[in-house]
């Protein structure tokens, strides 16, 4: 698994190690030393390699006059090796990218992903702020008719305190006029009687 955090420092102390002990260094290689991924090791092993001043050989080179058969066939068997080695570095460097692809891609789903959630998160705010505005609109009618009613509740409070006096007083001259009409009908009584008593004879002796 790869190690996160690799630092330029590092990748350059493993490259001159391998170098001292007489192997070329490649991304599989310093990887195999230290960890990390084939995406941050391969730049800071070129950047090495610039600094070193070293190329990799693009093709086998002639051998040098006066060499001896055994050592042009070395030579041959050190290039095919580093050729070898250069392989192994394109196929990590390859692996690498498709990896890279890879990870941009599932990024890039991620992003979509996101900013579909954005947009209905922003729609359904929307949606809700235009709730809250009509129920604020609906609540301010619902105050006014409460204060209309309010007023007109007051209103009607009064003219039944009124109506509930009136009625009051009307009892009272009902009471009034009743306890008159008992008077002037006991006055008639008293009235009618006083004759008749008077033309009663008085009794024999």
């Amino acid at each position: 698994m790869a190690r996160p955090g690799i630092t330029r420092e590092e990748v350059f102390e493993t490259a001159t190690a391998l170098a001292e002990e007489g192997i070329q260094p490649t991304v599989k290689l310093v990887r195999d030393r230290i960890g990390g991924s084939f995406s941050t090791i391969t730049p800071h092993l070129a950047a090495w390699k610039d600094e070193r001043g070293g190329k990799l050989v693009a093709s086998v080179p002639d051998m040098p006059e006066g060499v001896a058969s055994v050592c042009r066939t070395l030579w041959v068997t050190a290039w095919k090796a580093g050729q070898d080695a250069i392989q192994t570095e394109r196929d990590g460097l390859a692996s690498a990218r498709r990896d890279m692809e890879q990870e941009r891609a599932e990024l890039t789903r991620e992003i979509t992903d996101l900013e579909t959630k954005l947009d209905a998160v922003e729609t359904e705010r929307s949606t809700l702020a235009q709730k809250a505005t009509e129920a604020e609109q609906v609540r301010t009618i619902a105050l006014d008719e409460v204060s209309k009613l309010r007023v007109e509740n007051a209103r009607l409070e009064e003219r039944v305190a009124n109506t509930e006096r009136r009625a009051e007083e009307l009892r009272a001259q009902v009471e009034r006029l009743e306890r008159e009409l008992a008077r002037l009908a006991e006055m008639k009584r008293d009235t009618t009687e006083e004759p008749a008593g008077n033309d009663t004879a008085p009794p024999q002796t």
